[in-house]
């Protein structure tokens, strides 16, 4: 009799530190867990697992040859090493380091082994054992995986208990086996026939070891032997001849075959890696898509480096092409990539001959535009399309940037900072005069009717409160104890936080004048240069425009990846803002004024 269980794996979160899997060959089945404080976790894993996996190819018969086999193993670093393997209907179990081995029979669920040890016996039909390492037997205890076991396939339990790991704040570097004997049945005797194999591309080589075969033979070799007797020198020859091939060929087939088998292995073990890393991010999808979207990313990078190094015609190129396309498809799903195509919103070249816009200011449905091109202040009811000239002219030579709070639209220009109103279109100069502080301004924004300039060069932000005769005299709105680098600042956003993208790919946050940390989370690819960020007190998300890459991204304000809108033409924005309300993006670019639709 002879048995082949039906298995489930359950593979947690693994770091660069802390890295667990399962083992699946014909013959044998396990879990390795390795905890590696330098980072080489990973690494060291797959050597374990190349290391157990040439030993058990071929299966030992017993249970203390499979008892050396895990002990040989075993090296600093290894928490756990466990294998079973079946011999008939026996089954021999190996424990090194930590871990628990459990058996459901019945209506029974019990432990049979914790911590180091060894274990064999008679296996029946509808047995299921589960194989646990190291930090797995940390996360869930017994009685939580009674209940999980009830009569269901090893996948359906691999998934229930791979939420249940996931649900874990700890749990990292987690692996288990479920097998589960459905049935038992006679070996069947292969067929020992030669079977002769089309000539591959390998021709060269094939050949030269068939005509070696017959200096190889013991035909030849009698012949040999023969001949020594009549022709002693000559024949000495020949036999040196003889063995020197013999051992020369042995060494080279088994070199060959040793890399071969390797590399496959490797191959087949970044492929359960993938294949692992992707059941569990469809698994977490719909219940945590964050982590859901971080096991199909893993699975990715695992997979990419297979599809250059892996011939596209082997057994196993096919696989990698299969398995990434799966992977692509269901991350770009989970991610939610949306390809748009920016339609143009407004030309301010309809309003005044060459115009252009350069600069926006966005609140409610009124947004504020500059056009240095013609020296001119619109605005327009985004909603409606209509656009108002409100000024322009002398009184604002230099006019740069903008920023618009109830029905006023405020604009920084070489003496300071006009304002204007939408409805009666009457200009108050400089209701914040230039201070000779100031040195790069890069952004202007209003928010409770105060006014914050960002200033890269002095890496200061400027603050102007609003008071019933206009404003007051400059303040700092940073901490005098914080002391930011904000030379790489290109744009500014306030929601009661103040938020800053950076032309070197970063977003800081302030709040109260101090350093708030934010850390994006699941977004992919990474951002790359030059991000414009946009958010209000009225907007629930953060939206960060990443010129590089040609895409919007779309966070919450805890960093957590929510979407990402990306176009293939060639429009390159520099400004964005965005209204929720009427589900628009709105992108600046080329003088224009484009927009996506929020899905």
């Amino acid at each position: 009799m002879h048995v082949k269980p039906a298995v489930g794996s359950v593979v947690g979160p693994t770091s660069v530190t802390h890295w667990a899997q399962i083992l699946q060959l014909p013959t044998a089945y396990g879990v390795v867990e390795v905890a590696y404080p330098d980072g080489a976790a990973r690494a060291a894993g797959i050597h374990i697992l190349s290391i157990l996996s040439q030993q058990l190819t071929d299966g030992p018969v017993s249970l203390k040859a499979l008892s050396r086999i895990a002990g040989d193993a075993m090296k600093d670093g290894v928490r756990t090493i466990l294998v079973a393997v079946p011999v008939g209907n026996i089954l021999y179990i190996v424990l090194r380091g930590a871990g628990d081995v459990y058996l459901k029979r019945g209506g029974e669920f019990a432990r049979l082994l914790s911590g180091a040890g060894e274990i064999s016996g008679e296996v029946k039909i509808g047995d299921t054992l589960l194989l646990t390492s190291a930090e797995f037997s940390k996360a869930l205890h017994q009685d939580e995986l009674t209940q999980v076991f009830d009569h269901l396939p090893p996948a359906e339990v691999a998934e229930r208990l791979t939420l249940l790991l996931h649900e874990r704040e700890y749990g990292e570097g987690s692996a288990a086996l479920i097998l589960q004997i459905n049935d038992l049945y006679d070996v069947e005797i292969p067929d020992t026939r030669v079977q002769v194999a089309p000539v591959s591309g390998a021709t060269k080589t094939v050949r030269s070891l068939v005509r070696l075969r017959r200096y190889l033979s013991p035909m030849y070799i009698k012949s040999a032997v023969r001949r020594a007797r009549t022709h002693p020198k000559k024949a000495t020859a020949i036999l040196t001849l003889v063995l020197t091939a013999v051992f020369g060929v042995s060494v080279l087939l088994g070199v060959a075959k040793q890399s071969t088998r390797m590399k496959n292995q490797s191959v087949v073990n970044t492929l359960n890696d993938a294949q692992h890393a992707l059941d569990e991010g469809v698994a977490l999808a719909s219940l945590n898509p964050v982590k859901g979207r971080q096991r199909l990313v893993a699975a990715k990078q695992l997979l990419e480096p297979l599809r250059t190094s892996v011939s596209a015609r082997s057994v196993e190129g096919v696989q990698v092409a299969n398995l990434y396309r799966q992977v692509t498809d269901n991350l770009t799903q989970s991610m939610q990539i949306y390809t748009v195509k920016p339609e143009l919103f407004f030309d301010a070249g309809l309003v005044k001959k060459d115009g252009k816009v350069s600069s926006i200011g966005f609140e409610g449905t009124e947004m504020g535009i500059v056009d240095q091109a013609t020296n001119t202040v619109y605005a327009v009811d985004v909603t409606s399309k209509n656009a108002r000239v409100l000024g322009g002219g002398p009184t604002y030579a230099g006019l740069s940037y903008v920023a618009i709070h109830g029905t006023y639209v405020y604009v920084l220009t070489d003496a300071g900072i006009n304002e204007v109103g939408i409805t009666d279109k009457k200009t108050t100069e400089n209701v914040v005069k230039k201070d000779p502080q100031w040195g790069n301004i890069s952004s202007l924004v209003s928010f409770g009717g105060n006014l914050y300039l960002l200033d890269r060069e002095k890496s200061r932000i400027w603050k102007y409160v609003a008071t019933d005769t206009g404003f007051s005299e400059t303040r700092e709105y940073l901490n005098p104890d914080t002391l930011p680098d904000l030379g790489r600042a290109s744009s500014m956003a306030i929601d009661g936080s103040v938020w800053i993208g950076t032309a070197d790919g970063k977003i800081m946050k302030f709040t109260q004048g101090k350093p708030d940390t934010f850390t994006p989370q699941g977004v992919n690819p990474a951002f790359g240069e030059n991000l414009t960020v946009y958010t209000s007190d009225t907007t629930t998300n953060l939206y960060v425009l990443d010129g590089q890459n040609k895409r919007v991204v779309v966070l919450d304000k805890d960093g957590t990846y929510l979407a990402q809108y990306a176009w293939p033409e060639d429009v390159t924005p520099t400004q964005l803002a965005v209204s929720e309300e009427q589900k628009k993006i709105y992108l600046l670019a080329a003088g224009q004024l484009f927009a996506i639709t929020l899905k």
